[in-house]
């Protein structure tokens, strides 16, 4: 099968975590829309309230008002309904799109990454980091668009009714503007803490269980179980922190929100017994200032969504834009011995693999002709494993070292050069399939491993493997589910299977 086309930069993506929503603007636009008409039609009740007080002020029945004041509430309620569905399933579709960004990222990425990270930090990175951003997508892009068409159309009203005592109403809200500027700072911080011991403690978990046989066999699990103790600890201390920082924001904003109805009573309730304002007006103005408190409280909510979406947005970024060592050349060719023919000469011209500080290979020659079998012998830890992943460009390797059917290797496109060179690592892993599904994993995109030649090649890579044998001993032969990582069978089954695997891609 062959392998992802390795690129030598990163996907093309969106600066900024909204860019993802683009492609769905027509969603986004109809939502917003349907905030437009739900502001509206709430923003207009306070005025119809205040013309029924004063009807009932002066004497009169405004029944058909009262009527009105029904009927909008209805289409308020079910606009808002249609407002949650549109920009919701926008969020939820960008979300997809950035979910299928990352893995095929994590597909293109070579060893040199995943020995940098661990798989524990990258499952983090794929659910609760973006789940994160997924929030920010839906109520966070909502509730921003709420609060801007809340102030934008309450404001003016309140502005009309009377202006000094707007400024009044308002006053409080300055402070509060520069108290959450401090919390979001504080809440980014401990949201990048969180999400990064977060990390750890799912790759502890995920190190645990996978190698739960040899952990009963040591008996460690206390050991271990205290290695989780801790950084379960650490994890609940950066989350206490972080819940201490949103905790504190909320009430912050509530009080500013409870002062300013203090002081809109006070003076409006004084500016109605002085007959300098009506008694409609002051119940409208104060209507009005309670459809602004929530959004105004609920700045704080949107701060705290804003901040944890951008932290988990750069630690996705740190992913989608990490570069793969193993460069693909402008103008990228096929080896020569394409599919289907003989295969070609491998000659190793004074390679040298480094992994880190060490040389694993070091100046390392030879020539297996086109046709032949060549075997590697050495001792524990001599390089030859590397040997073989530096053939199958598993590995960085340099220019002239490597020549594939006269062709320098670094000069052929990498998925070109691996459906030639068949890789069976000595630590073989399976995936929780058939058999059948997992040799099949071998053949070319569009072959069917249950008929005609993609049946045919799975049946001669099985034979060539040894594995024929074997077939016997499992209850449903080819179609037996091997198990989690393939645990449900011994490792010299293991290492058949995976061994026709790579057979049958040739």
């Amino acid at each position: 099968m062959s392998s992802l086309p390795t690129t030598a930069a990163p996907d093309p993506h969106p600066r900024h975590p909204l860019g993802y929503l683009v492609r769905y603007r027509l969603q986004v636009l109809l939502g917003v829309i349907c905030l437009v008409v739900t502001n509206g039609v709430a923003q207009a009740s306070p005025w119809v309230v205040k013309w029924i007080i004063e009807g009932l002020v002066a004497g009169s029945r405004p029944g058909w008002l009262v009527a009105l004041l029904l009927g909008m509430a209805v289409v308020q309620g079910g606009i808002r309904i249609l407002s949650r569905v549109f920009i919701f399933n926008a969020g939820r579709e960008a979300e997809y799109d950035l979910r299928s960004t990352l893995f095929a990222r994590f597909c293109q990425l070579d060893g040199q990454f995943y020995r940098r990270y661990r798989v524990g930090d990258m499952m983090s990175r794929l659910t609760n980091d973006l789940s994160s951003v997924r929030a920010l997508y839906g109520p966070g892009v909502l509730h921003i668009i709420n609060t801007v068409f809340a102030y934008g159309v309450g404001l003016p009203m309140m502005l009309r009714i009377d202006p000094w005592l707007t400024l009044w109403a308002l006053s409080p809200y300055a402070v509060l503007l520069l108290g959450t500027r401090f919390f979001a700072r504080g809440i980014y911080g401990r949201s990048r803490e969180m999400q990064a011991s977060l990390a750890s403690m799912t790759s502890t978990v995920q190190e645990n269980l996978s190698g739960i046989r040899e952990l009963k066999s040591h008996r460690m699990e206390e050991q271990r179980a205290r290695v989780f103790g801790v950084d379960s600890a650490h994890y609940l201390d950066r989350a206490m922190r972080l819940a201490g920082w949103r905790a504190g924001l909320i009430p912050f904003m509530g009080v500013g929100a409870g002062v300013s109805l203090v002081v809109t009573l006070y003076i409006g309730g004084s500016r109605v017994i002085a007959g300098q304002l009506s008694l409609g007006d002051l119940v409208a103005f104060n209507l009005y200032l309670g459809l602004l408190a929530w959004p105004t409280m609920a700045i704080g909510w949107m701060l705290s969504l804003w901040q944890r979406g951008i932290s988990a947005w750069h630690r996705l970024v740190e992913i989608i834009e990490e570069r793969s060592a193993l460069e693909v050349a402008l103008g990228a060719q096929a080896p020569a011995g394409a599919p289907g023919s003989q295969a070609p000469e491998i000659r190793v011209r004074g390679l040298t693999v480094e992994l880190g500080d060490k040389a694993v290979l070091q100046d390392v020659s030879f020539t297996v002709p086109a046709g032949s079998v060549c075997a590697v012998v050495g001792r524990v830890g001599s390089g030859k494993s590397t040997l073989a992943e530096a053939l199958a460009r598993l590995l960085v390797v340099p220019a002239g070292s490597i020549f594939v059917g006269g062709e320098d290797v670094t000069d052929l496109e990498v998925g070109l050069l691996r459906d030639r060179v068949a890789y069976a690592p000595q630590s073989a892993f399976l995936f929780s399939r058939s058999i059948r599904e997992n040799v099949a994993m071998g053949l070319a995109p569009g072959m069917d491993p249950d008929h005609g030649e993609g049946a045919e090649r799975v049946e001669t890579a099985v034979g060539l493997a040894g594995l024929e044998p074997d077939l016997d001993s499992f209850p449903d032969g080819l179609e037996t589910v091997v198990g989690e990582r393939g645990l449900s069978i011994s490792g010299g089954q293991r290492q058949r299977i995976a061994l026709a695997r790579a057979l049958a891609a040739h």
